[in-house]
């Protein structure tokens, strides 16, 4: 990573770097991933001063996962994240108080398309194991897809302070709505809970120690680790077998 922290301003910079021009000469030097679309093209650009402030919003958001997945929360400054996003630390006070709220307004809009792609793929399903298993492979082949945000909300989100540690919380319990199918019979929340800490801490055991591209590769243990439980060994092992039928 090339960028390094700062004061927020410099020769080059100042509050010119809120304009059009500003931050798209700014973001070339920061490699955020961010579409064509999600530039302010510069020169008269002709957007609300709302529209200006969203596409900034995002911009932070982006080039705080970026700076986070790299030096790790605990190294993670604003001048830093400001320079990644091509704005002053002004837009960012705009936006956020501090890196908490910006790492929870970063893991809160992961995790909710995250969920939203995994909901999907698992009423898609013909059958409840079926879902478990469609469920799980959205999910880690979105994380392989997105490293970065892999390891912000899977490994730094521990550094982060109560507010965001209480969202990871909250999203963990919003799985339990995959383990309430008609087919199930009743299911003891804390044996929901033990399953979904278990596909949780095998996902970042892997990301502490191997590459996130390699999360796929967890799909047949994971989706056997699940339904074992709750449908017996006979109709959990094809899924381990990758013969699921």
């Amino acid at each position: 990573m090339t960028s390094t922290a700062g004061d927020g301003s410099g020769a080059d910079g100042g509050e010119d770097r809120d304009t059009g021009d500003g931050l798209r000469r700014r973001a070339a030097r920061f490699p955020v991933r961010a579409g064509p679309g999600r530039a302010i093209k510069p020169g008269r650009h002709g957007l609300s001063p709302e529209t200006v402030a969203g596409i900034q919003r995002e911009r932070l958001i982006d080039a705080f996962v970026h700076v986070v997945s790299e030096r790790g929360f605990a190294h993670t400054t604003i001048s830093a994240v400001t320079e990644g996003a091509g704005v002053t630390k002004k837009t960012f006070y705009a936006h956020f108080p501090d890196l908490d709220e910006c790492f929870l307004a970063a893991y809160q809009r992961g995790m909710a398309i995250l969920l939203r792609r995994m909901t999907e793929a698992y009423e898609a399903a013909p059958s409840w194991p079926d879902g478990i298993h469609a469920g799980l492979r959205t999910l880690l082949a979105a994380l392989a897809r997105e490293p970065r945000f892999a390891r912000a909300s899977l490994v730094e989100v521990n550094a982060a302070g109560p507010q965001v540690r209480q969202a990871r919380i909250d999203d963990l319990t919003r799985f339990r709505s995959f383990f309430t199918d008609p087919s199930l019979a009743s299911v003891p929340i804390p044996v929901v809970d033990a399953i979904v800490g278990g596909i949780h801490s095998a996902i970042h055991v892997q990301m502490e120690t191997g590459e996130a591209e390699e999360l796929p590769s967890l799909l047949p243990s994971l989706t056997y680790f699940a339904l074992l439980p709750l449908v017996g060994r006979e109709a959990a092992s094809p899924y381990l077998t990758g013969d699921p039928g």
